[in-house]
C-alpha cells in the first residue's frame, strides 16, 4: 500500500496516533480491572458463560473500541474458532507503521485479560501489513518529508538489521520444518531445523535485544519525548523471551511424543511476534535512531553493543 498520504497529515498527528491510546487505556485501567474480573462462578467478567467466547471478544473489543477509533482506526471481529480469534484493522490502522504495536500489546494484551480461554489472536489476511521489513516506508517521525526506512550504510542500526535478516531466515526454515511434521512427513532434519532456530533465538537474538533495550533504547529517548515506543517494544521483548521458552518446552513435548498441532501452534506464534517485532523497530525506531544517533555518539553505541556481545560469548563459554 503507498503511504505517502502519511506525508500530508501533521507531525503532531503522528506522535498523538502512537501513543494516545496507550496513554488513555493506562490512565483507566485501574478502573476498568476493579469494575471487571473473572468471578468464581464459572462466568468471565462480561456475565457471558465460558463457552461463549465470541460474546467475550466482542464485549472486550468493544470496550478499547472508542479509544482505537479516536485515532481514525478501528477493529473489527472477523471469527472465533477454537479459541483463535481474527479481526480485521480498519480506518487508519492499514498500512500504519503502529498497527501491529496496537494489536499485540494493545488489543491482544486486552483480550488474554479478559477472555482466559484465548488461544491466539490472528489478523485477517487481506489487513495485514502489506510491506515487508525490507520496504521503505515512510517514517511517523519524519515530519512530513518522506524519509524512507530503508538505511543508509553502516548507520548505528546496520548490526541490528543483519540480525534480524539472519533471524528471518532461520524462522522461515523453522515454520517449513514444522508445517512438514503437521503434514505427517516429518524427518530428522526438521526437528534440527527446529532446534537450530531455537537456539539461535535463545542465545544470539537474545544477545540483540538486550543491546537494544540497553543501549539503542535509551539513546532513543531525547530525540522521542513520549517514551511509548521504547517501552512498548521493551515489554515485547519480554514476552518474546517468554515465548521463547514455551517453543523449546513444545519441541520437547513434542520429541517425547506429544501432539504436533501444539508445536504448530507456539512456533507460528513465536514467529508471528517477532516478525511483527522487527517491522515496527525497523520502520519506526530505527528510522528516528539513523536520523539523530550519527558521528561520535553512534560510534560510542555500537562500541557499546559489541561489549555486550563480548560478554555474552564470554559467558556461554563459561
Amino acid at each position: 500500500m503507498n503511504l505517502m498520504f502519511l506525508t500530508q497529515i501533521p507531525s503532531d498527528w503522528f506522535l498523538n496516533s502512537a501513543c494516545t491510546w496507550f496513554k488513555r487505556k493506562e490512565k483507566e485501567a485501574r478502573a476498568v480491572d476493579s469494575a471487571v474480573r473473572i468471578s468464581d462462578t464459572g462466568l468471565c467478567g462480561f456475565g457471558f458463560p465460558e463457552k461463549d467466547m465470541k460474546a467475550q471478544v466482542q464485549a472486550a473489543l468493544e470496550e478499547i473500541r472508542p479509544y482505537i477509533q479516536a485515532d481514525g482506526g478501528d477493529v473489527e471481529l472477523v471469527s472465533v474458532e477454537d479459541g483463535i480469534v481474527t479481526i480485521k484493522m480498519t480506518g487508519h490502522c492499514v498500512g500504519c507503521p503502529s498497527s501491529q504495536v496496537t494489536l499485540r500489546q494493545g488489543i491482544e494484551t486486552h483480550l488474554r485479560k479478559r477472555v482466559p480461554d484465548l488461544v491466539e489472536i490472528v489478523q485477517a489476511p487481506d489487513t495485514q501489513q502489506v510491506p515487508s521489513a525490507h520496504a521503505p516506508v515512510t517514517s511517523p517521525f519524519a515530519g512530513g518529508q518522506g524519509v524512507s526506512a530503508a538505511p543508509a550504510p553502516d548507520t548505528v542500526t546496520t548490526h541490528l538489521r543483519d540480525m534480524h535478516r539472519k533471524a528471518e531466515a532461520l524462522l522461515t526454515k523453522m515454520e517449513t520444518s514444522v508445517e512438514a511434521i503437521v503434514a505427517g512427513q516429518g524427518k530428522p532434519e526438521h526437528v534440527k531445523g527446529i532446534e537450530e532456530a531455537i537456539d539461535f533465538l535463545t542465545n544470539e537474538l537474545m544477545t540483540h535485544m538486550r543491546q537494544e533495550d540497553e543501549v539503542l533504547f535509551p539513546a532513543l529517548i531525547p530525540f522521542i519525548s513520549w517514551g511509548s515506543p521504547m517501552s512498548v517494544m521493551a515489554k515485547e521483548h519480554r514476552i518474546i523471551h517468554d515465548e521463547i521458552n514455551d517453543l523449546a518446552t513444545a519441541l520437547k513435548a513434542y520429541k517425547d511424543g506429544g501432539d504436533a498441532g501444539g508445536l504448530a501452534r507456539v512456533a507460528k506464534r513465536v514467529s508471528q511476534r517477532l516478525r511483527d517485532d522487527f517491522y515496527q523497530e525497523e520502520n519506526v525506531l530505527f528510522v528516528e535512531a539513523d536520523e539523530s544517533i550519527v558521528g561520535s555518539r553512534a560510534k560510542a553505541l555500537k562500541e557499546a553493543m559489541v561489549r555486550i556481545s563480548a560478554a555474552a560469548t564470554r559467558d556461554s563459554e563459561h
